[in-house]
């Protein structure tokens, strides 16, 4: 990770980061609106199974057995779009906080591998969650209990990584914000 920390610090141009910005932005606009209505009125209302946080293994297998043929293509074919949304989205997200880390002390600098760890971890549980989402999907008319329980252990963990990363960046955002503003830089 700390090569792929320093990676990211030695590439903070415009020319990398604005279409890493660019793809994020349109990945993020189709993944969150346009999928997600169309997913909605394919299944009369339900929302992706990625996005629901209290879904139960019992929920989670009601919700597939509804899925017509046009929605379980449909799902199937978004969790493949899914691999790239969330590793584009923390990419850029990552050259944002690297820039804020410009603006604290070389001392803080050690925290970034720790973001882009937890970052990059919160992608690869969410590609777990996808594998096995889609694999739920396609296993019907077997519901195996045990995958949809690791699905939403893992689907839990991208929400706490996910959680953490976001607090991270904004204790960075605001330490930077208060330093470049005030002079103030943070003594740990």
């Amino acid at each position: 990770m700390r090569a792929i920390a320093r990676g990211i610090q030695a590439s903070l141009r415009l020319s990398i980061f604005l279409p890493v910005l660019a793809g994020a932005l349109a990945t993020t606009w189709y993944g969150l609106f346009w999928s997600v209505q169309h997913f909605e009125g394919l299944t009369g209302g339900l929302r992706f199974m990625d996005i629901q946080p209290w879904l139960t293994a019992v929920e989670l297998f009601a919700q597939i057995r509804t899925y017509s043929d046009e929605a379980a293509r449909f799902y199937l074919w978004w969790s493949m779009f899914d691999y790239a949304w969330p590793f584009v989205t923390y990419t850029a997200m990552l050259f944002i906080t690297a820039w804020l880390f410009r603006f604290l002390p070389v001392s803080q600098q050690r925290w970034f591998v720790y973001l882009v760890t937890v970052a990059y971890l919160t992608v690869c549980l969410d590609w777990a969650e996808n594998i096995g989402f889609a694999a739920l999907v396609v296993s019907l008319p077997d519901e195996p209990m045990w995958l949809a329980q690791t699905s939403l252990l893992l689907h839990a963990g991208k929400l706490l990584f996910n959680i953490v990363f976001n607090a991270g960046f904004c204790v960075v955002a605001v330490a930077a914000l208060v330093g470049r503003f005030t002079g103030w830089r943070p003594s740990v």
